[in-house]
């Protein structure tokens, strides 16, 4: 991976979110209490969109980078 191939650690983060979601839907099968709700409220839910801006912020990056690195390669 080169330091500036934002394209997998972009990928890594969107797998490690949906591993979050899936082990955080067989937990919640079990786990219905007060704390699993503020849990829930408090942590996961506030990161899908935070997730979402932090993809589309490091996509337009990459875009950024790779215009750059075609400029200077001309």
């Amino acid at each position: 991976m080169r330091p500036w191939d934002l394209d997998t650690s972009s990928a890594q983060l969107r797998h490690a979110i949906e591993d979050l979601q899936l082990a955080w839907q067989e937990v919640s099968e079990s786990w219905h209490d007060g704390v699993s709700q503020n849990f829930c409220e408090q942590v996961l839910e506030p990161l899908a969109p935070a997730c979402k801006r932090s993809l589309d912020a490091i996509s337009r990056v990459q875009d950024l980078v790779n215009r750059m690195q075609r400029d200077c390669e001309s």
